[in-house]
C-alpha cells in the first residue's frame, strides 16, 4: 500500500493512543466551555488530526471504499471508539464550471463537530494525465509556505490523500477574481509558490497538447475538422515563446477559481496541485486571466499586481498562453467525452466550450513572425 508519512510499529500504536486521549480531553473542555466551540480547530485541531489520521491510515481500504459510495448518504462509523462521520463534498460539475471532475471528496468529521479533514480519491479516468506523487509533492510544499492545506497521508500509487479541511472557507467564483483585492490576494499567494522550492516536475502547456494528439488519435472516431489547424497555430505560438525565452517557477499552474478558497476575512488557499509544475509564471497569469476577464484592459490592473507594471509582451504571452490552454482543454474533452465511463459529465459540452473561447482569443493574436507581437 505504499502511504506516504504512514504510521507503524509500536511507536505508532503508542502516538495513536496518546493523539486519541489528547483529542478526547479537548473535546471534554470543549464540552465544559473551558475551550470555546469557535477556537476549538486552534486548540484541538492537530491532537485531533493526528488522532483521526492515523486511526483511519490503519484502515486505508475501508475509507477508500467509502469515498467509492460518496453518493450514499451521509456514512457513520466507529475508528478507536471515536465517531466518525462522512459526507461527499460538492458534486463534481463541468458546465457552467470546472470543478471537483478530478475526484472524489469525503469530509470528515468527529464526534459530532465540524468536519476536520477531507478525503480525495482521484478518479481512475484522470490518473493518465495526474502524476499524483508530484501533486501531492507541490501540496505539501506549498502548505509549508502557508498557501495550502496539508496532506497528512498519501497513497499515490492510487491516487489517495487524507488532508486538512478548511471548514468555514468557501469555494471562490469568476465574480470574487475579478474583485480587486482578492485578485491581489491570489496572486500574493501564487507569487510565494513561485519563489518556494521546486517542484519534482517541470511541464509545459505544450507537452500536453502533444499528448492530447496521440490521445485522440488512438481513442476518438473523429474530431472537429478545425482541430489540425488549431494545433498547427498553438505550436507556433509554442515558437515565438521559446525564441522569446522562457525562464520556469513553481506554480499551482491552475487557473480556476473552484480550487482558490477564501475565508470571511479574505484570507486565501489553494487547492488541487494536479496541476502543479515548474512553469513559465506568464502561463499561471495568462490561464488566471482568461478564467477571470474578457478585455484586456481588464486584465491590465492585475498585470501590473503581478509583476509590478503592467507591460504589453507580458500581456501578449499570457495570452498567447491562454489560447494553447483552452486548446488543451478542449483536446481533454473529446478524449474524456470517448473513453470515460462517467457519461454524466459533459465532456464533450465542455470542448466545444473551450474551443469557442479559444477560436475567439486566437482572431485577436498575429502569428506572423514578422508581426513582432512578442
Amino acid at each position: 500500500m505504499a502511504l506516504s508519512a504512514p504510521l507503524a510499529g509500536p511507536a505508532a500504536a503508542s502516538f495513536e493512543q496518546c493523539a486519541r486521549q489528547s483529542y478526547l480531553m479537548e473535546m471534554a473542555l470543549a464540552e465544559k466551555g473551558s475551550t470555546p466551540r469557535k477556537d476549538l480547530t486552534e486548540v484541538a485541531g492537530t491532537a485531533a488530526t493526528n488522532a483521526l489520521s492515523a486511526i483511519l491510515a490503519k484502515d486505508w481500504d475501508g475509507l477508500v471504499d467509502r469515498a467509492a459510495t460518496s453518493r450514499l448518504d451521509r456514512q457513520t462509523w466507529s475508528a478507536a471508539r471515536i465517531k466518525v462521520a462522512a459526507e461527499a463534498g460538492a458534486p463534481g460539475l463541468l458546465v457552467p464550471t470546472h470543478r471537483g471532475i478530478d475526484s472524489t471528496r469525503l469530509e470528515l468529521s468527529m464526534e459530532g463537530q465540524r468536519p476536520s479533514l477531507l478525503l480525495k480519491v482521484i478518479h481512475p479516468d484522470q490518473r493518465r494525465y495526474i502524476d499524483t506523487a508530484a501533486s501531492f509533492d507541490a501540496q505539501r510544499k506549498a502548505a509549508i509556505l502557508g498557501c495550502a492545506p496539508d496532506i497528512l497521508v498519501s497513497d499515490a500509487v492510487r491516487g489517495i490523500a487524507l488532508m486538512e479541511f478548511l471548514d468555514g472557507w468557501r469555494t471562490a467564483r469568476v465574480n470574487d477574481l475579478r474583485n480587486a483585492d482578492v485578485m491581489d490576494a491570489v496572486l500574493g499567494i501564487k507569487r510565494r509558490i513561485h519563489s518556494g522550492p521546486r517542484l519534482t516536475r517541470t511541464w509545459s502547456v505544450f507537452d500536453r497538447i502533444r499528448i492530447l494528439q496521440a490521445e485522440i488519435a488512438r481513442n476518438t472516431s473523429g474530431a472537429p475538422s478545425e482541430l489540425t489547424v488549431l494545433q498547427d497555430d498553438v505550436f507556433r505560438i509554442e515558437r515565438m515563446i521559446e525564441a522569446a525565452g522562457v525562464d520556469t517557477v513553481p506554480a499551482h499552474a491552475d487557473g480556476l477559481a473552484s480550487n482558490i478558497l477564501i475565508d470571511t476575512h479574505g484570507n486565501i488557499q489553494l487547492v488541487d496541485f494536479d496541476e502543479a509544475r515548474n512553469v513559465d509564471p506568464y502561463f499561471e497569469f495568462g490561464i488566471l486571466m482568461n478564467e477571470a476577464f474578457g478585455p484586456e484592459e481588464e486584465m491590465l490592473p492585475a498585470l501590473e499586481m503581478f509583476e509590478g507594471r503592467a507591460r504589453l509582451e507580458s500581456l501578449r504571452r499570457a495570452k498567447l498562453y491562454a489560447v494553447a490552454d483552452d486548446l488543451a482543454w478542449t483536446m481533454w474533452g473529446l478524449v474524456m467525452d470517448a473513453v470515460s465511463a462517467r457519461k454524466d459529465v459533459e465532456f464533450f459540452r465542455y470542448a466545444c466550450w473551450r474551443l469557442i473561447r479559444c477560436r475567439a482569443t486566437l482572431a485577436g493574436v498575429d502569428l506572423d513572425p514578422r508581426a513582432g507581437w512578442l
